[in-house]
């Protein structure tokens, strides 16, 4: 069974210098045979972790928008590729508040087990 990799963008500008390589990626491990597939969290309601720790015995957090669908997607995965622009030095302040909201990967049983430097 091919390799689903997810391929997450956080830029909020259409052709951006981070979503250019990004579409580049995916377009050589797709032509490579695996599943891919690619969100750009471009429009997407994620609010900020609200820090309850609920999601550590759900399993799921307590705050309903986009970010529950995109953390299964990423549980799914068996490899996940960013794309962030940087600002001052780190990721976008969309991808960050992504990662945090992630959180109840942390204690499930998630696929992304192999780390490709």
């Amino acid at each position: 069974m091919p390799k689903k990799v997810l391929v997450i963008g956080s830029s909020l500008r259409e052709k951006s210098n981070s979503e250019t390589p990004a579409d580049a990626f995916a377009a050589g491990v797709q032509s490579s045979g695996k599943q891919v597939e690619q969100i750009s969290l471009k429009g997407k309601s994620i609010a900020f972790c609200q820090g309850c720790l609920a999601c550590l015995n759900t399993h799921a957090c307590v705050i309903r928008d986009d970010a529950a669908a995109i953390a299964e997607q990423m549980r799914q995965a068996d490899m996940i590729a960013f794309a962030s622009p940087i600002y001052y030095y780190e990721m976008s302040g969309q991808m960050k508040t992504l990662l945090d909201r992630a959180n109840p990967l942390y204690s499930s049983d998630y696929a992304f087990r192999d780390i490709y430097y």
